[in-house]
């Protein structure tokens, strides 16, 4: 999850360098293979962060639902879920790329998925965030049900306690997601208006990044409120 939350601000603060370079030297043109190449890997890193999402919500899963197989809840089960998590958001984006949906944006020097490009944003929508946030969602929705209906009458008190803490995790993962889902609402609405309008105001993309930039903002709070060592190291600075 961090990994993949540094590569893509690290990708976004590169291209506010060229954004930046190409508005003080306007006849510069930053278009070709490597333009490309930075847009693809900023996809995947965003796909490869909500599946780190959804590794996380297999666990709490796991953990409440299969407490009876602890095969299910190794350290070498879930590194090969990273890796896995990794292969899924290469490959997953690589038809982003290959449909040509990146375009190069020159009064903005950098290559993304223009926000007037409805069809774009749907396929970008449909790869890299429908499918990890649906599974996720669904881990979610399980082991509510579980713990409402199931759970009470086959575990201990102390089991349940556990499940409870790991249902409160899982419910912040959901959080998390449903935050980065409506921080792209507004730039996925722009972009409607301009197939029904024809006008697409000047500032849209700019908007759309400060949209994306804040999301991240509020995701890094609210991941370390998230974090479970976060009440260690309260206890710990308060001795």
């Amino acid at each position: 999850m961090y990994v993949s939350l540094f590569i893509g601000c690290a990708i976004v603060l590169d291209i506010y360098c060229y954004t930046l370079y190409g508005h003080l030297h306007v006849n510069v043109s930053f278009d070709g293979q490597w333009c490309q190449l930075k847009a693809y890997l900023f996809y995947v890193s965003g796909c490869g962060f909500f599946y780190s999402y959804l590794l996380q919500a297999i666990y709490r899963l796991c953990r409440i639902t299969l407490f009876r197989k602890p095969s299910l809840q190794t350290f070498r089960l879930y590194v090969c879920g990273i890796v896995v998590q990794w292969l899924l958001s290469f490959v997953q984006v690589i038809p982003v790329l290959l449909l040509g949906t990146f375009e190069y944006l020159p009064h903005d020097y950098h290559c993304q998925i223009a926000i007037h490009n409805v069809r774009g944003l749907l396929i970008g929508l449909a790869l890299v965030h429908t499918i990890p946030i649906s599974l996720t969602t669904m881990c979610y929705a399980y082991t509510m049900f579980y713990i409402q209906k199931i759970s009470a009458t086959i575990k201990t008190a102390r089991q349940l306690a556990t499940d409870q803490r790991d249902f409160l995790v899982l419910k912040r993962i959901f959080i998390v997601l449903t935050t980065l889902i409506a921080s792209g609402m507004p730039a996925f609405s722009i972009g409607l208006y301009f197939q029904f309008t024809g006008h697409l105001p000047y500032w849209s993309t700019q908007f759309q990044w400060l949209s994306a930039t804040f999301a991240m903002l509020i995701v890094s709070i609210i991941l370390i409120f998230v974090s479970p060592n976060v009440p260690k190291f309260r206890m710990y600075f308060a001795q």
